[in-house]
């Protein structure tokens, strides 16, 4: 009878292949590990610059609609009393960090083939009261300005009781000893001299009635409001565990009405973007310039490092 003998791995191999494999481990997993970690940045990376886009975009077509000298930085601390306009705003001021305008009704203007308001005022029909508005479709005014503010803004009762829109005329007078000026519209200081609150009824010629009988200079265009806006850094907190405030909420606050009293802690208010480290805004002559920064943490820990990514706009008014 004949001995079949098998044939198997030496101890010497088995030792040789236990080596081989895991240095074949080793380098798949520093692989694996480096493309994991390259996914995570910039999956972190497409995701702060989508939000940052995204925040930048609504800052700038809001800013688009900003009534020119209106628009003012704030100090937080003191929005009432210490602001500066924005024209005047100097480089490295780390005070003025609120960013406040208020805005012309574009969504009714640009509504329909008629807009909701016209912007041309009759001016030798007008009175100290009211003038006609030609082209002018107040319902629609009255039905977009109502969604858009909770129906906390009514444009077409015939009367002043609640919150009214303001119209501005494209002047830089208000009367013969006021000149438009964030200082009289209740925007700061809570003085609205020359604030004018306004209705409007239709008919075959629409008519714009005024909430004063003050001597008011008239121009033949003008804009309607039924809101400020105001951007306002808040929640700031550290991230990184260095026991120091690295980033900060960035919040939009509307459907407030300065001409009424209203500051913008009486309006609505959304989150446009987290993880802020930099809001600064500047401007030159009609030209409205900003930048946002967010830092994105990857990771936890204290010896993580967050991605920075910024963006900035230009907003030509």
């Amino acid at each position: 009878m004949k001995n079949k003998f098998r044939y198997a791995f030496s101890m010497i191999e088995l030792i040789f292949v236990i080596i081989v494999l895991g240095i074949v481990a080793s380098i798949g997993s520093s692989i694996i590990a480096r493309v994991l970690g390259t996914y995570i940045s910039q999956k972190a990376v497409s995701n702060s610059s989508a939000k940052t886009e995204l925040a930048a975009m609504q800052i700038s077509n809001r800013l688009s609609y900003a009534i020119p000298w209106t628009i003012v930085a704030k100090n937080p601390a003191n929005p009432f009393n210490d602001y500066i306009i924005l024209r005047d705003l100097k480089n490295g001021d780390d005070i003025h960090t609120t960013l406040e305008w208020i805005g012309v009704d574009g969504d009714s203007f640009e509504a329909a083939a008629t807009p909701g308001w016209s912007g041309y005022c009759a001016e030798k029909n007008s009175t100290r009261t009211g003038c006609p508005t030609p082209g002018s479709n107040m319902g629609i005014s009255q039905a977009i300005i109502a969604n858009l503010s909770n129906n906390g803004v009514n444009f077409t009762t015939a009367n002043f009781t609640g919150n009214k829109p303001a119209i501005f005329f494209k002047t830089d007078d208000y009367d013969n000893t006021i000149k438009y000026n964030p200082n009289c519209i209740g925007l700061v200081v809570g003085n609205t001299a020359c604030a004018i609150k306004a209705y409007g009824t239709a008919g075959a010629t629409p008519m714009l009635t005024f909430g004063n009988n003050n001597p008011k200079i008239r121009a033949e265009q003008y804009a309607l409001s039924w809101s400020a806006y105001a951007i306002v850094q808040e929640n700031y907190r550290d991230i990184d565990g260095d026991g120091k405030n690295d980033v900060y909420d960035l919040r939009l606050y509307y459907n407030y009405q300065p001409w009424e009293g209203e500051q913008y802690t009486n309006g609505s208010s959304a989150l446009l973007l987290n993880n802020v480290s930099v809001f600064k805004f500047s401007q030159y002559d009609n030209t409205i310039r900003f930048k946002i920064c967010v830092q994105q943490p990857i990771g936890n820990g204290a010896n993580v490092k967050p991605i920075t990514l910024c963006k900035e706009k230009a907003v030509v008014r």
